[in-house]
């Protein structure tokens, strides 16, 4: 009966690569079922509400006339209202600090008070007018990127205005924390070059270890569709390596969870090769569009699955995601 089934569905559907119908070759897998209906139920966990926090980023060092804009991040709060002291002297009472800051150290405290509760944060603000003291420390900040921080007299702290730049690419300026991720790089030897106020603070070489891999980013499917719609989906690699990634194969397994009971009855299988130049740091999108029909052989194609998609690379599978869907 499922031959003749896959005969009607290929009648049904235009030619498709064979990957992107997956999703519809295991509905068949409803006409071979007498009818019964078999349900699983997940037993419900309440989540932990997340306790209520407030932060104002990292400790920092300015350049002298540099005006700082702050701004509170709260999480779990309701109808909070601020109060910012510097130096023990009120500053502001919106969400956000503006204000330039005279020579020397200061101490920024913010009072974020919520119903019966009051969080505190507070940070230390630098004012400097000399580039001595300030510095970069760097180190892997993954497999084919190389990551710096500022440090003032030893200490990390975010130091606004430093710019680096790696090899001929254009400079590019730390974060508010002080740390810098260079964008993927090939494996190999590297030089840069860190800059603040016009001087040069840091230069150097760093090299990278050669790392063949990559990974399943996202399986993009709708949580539901409707028989009778369409499936427009995607699989999204990434190389997070530092060489050129040439081919892979991918192997998805689609199960049908309402008839999982019945083992290799209630799923497809299904393997395809690729042949792909995917730089470190590239991503490579695997396109799944097929139209769902309203009925196969007369029944509605309803049911819920999971999609399972693992990365494969010289026989060797390497990576792994599962999705859900359910057609209504």
């Amino acid at each position: 009966m499922l031959k003749e089934n896959t005969r009607i569905f290929k009648t049904i559907l235009p030619k498709t690569k064979k990957h992107s119908i997956i999703l519809i070759l295991v509905i068949l897998i409803l006409t071979s079922v007498s009818g019964a209906v078999f349900l699983l139920h997940k037993d419900k966990i309440p989540l932990e509400k997340p306790a209520p926090s407030v932060s104002i980023g990292c400790d920092r060092v300015l350049w002298k006339n540099t005006e700082l804009e702050l701004a509170a991040s709260t999480r779990n709060i309701s109808k909070p209202l601020f109060e910012w002291t510097v130096d023990g002297k009120l500053a502001g009472k919106s969400q956000k600090l503006s204000q330039k800051f005279n020579m020397g150290e200061h101490r920024v405290v913010l009072n974020v008070s919520f119903g019966n509760m009051t969080l505190t944060a507070n940070r230390s603000i630098i004012v400097v007018d000399s580039v001595d003291g300030i510095s970069l420390r760097g180190s892997a900040a993954s497999k084919n990127q190389w990551g710096f921080q500022t440090l003032y007299k030893g200490k990390l702290v975010g130091v606004k205005g430093v710019m680096v730049s790696v090899d001929s690419l254009p400079a590019a300026e730390v974060n508010p924390c002080g740390f810098l991720s260079t964008k993927p790089l090939f494996a190999g030897e590297h030089t840069w070059r860190a800059q603040f106020q016009g001087s040069v603070i840091g230069s150097g070489t760093f090299n990278l270890k050669e790392v063949s891999e990559i990974k399943i980013d996202r399986v993009d499917v709708a949580p539901s569709y409707t028989a009778g719609g369409t499936v427009d989906g995607k699989i999204v690699l990434k190389n997070t390596g530092s060489t050129m990634v040439t081919g892979f194969d991918i192997k998805t397994v689609a199960v049908n969870n309402n008839y999982a009971w019945m083992g290799d009855k209630a799923k497809r299988e299904f393997s395809d090769r690729y042949n792909a130049d995917i730089k470190p740091g590239e991503t490579y999108e695997i396109p799944v569009r097929v139209t769902i029909p309203e009925k196969v052989s007369g029944i509605r194609p309803s049911g819920r699955y999971t999609i399972t998609v693992t990365l494969i690379m010289k026989g060797q599978a390497i990576d792994t995601k599962a999705v859900n869907t359910e057609v209504k």
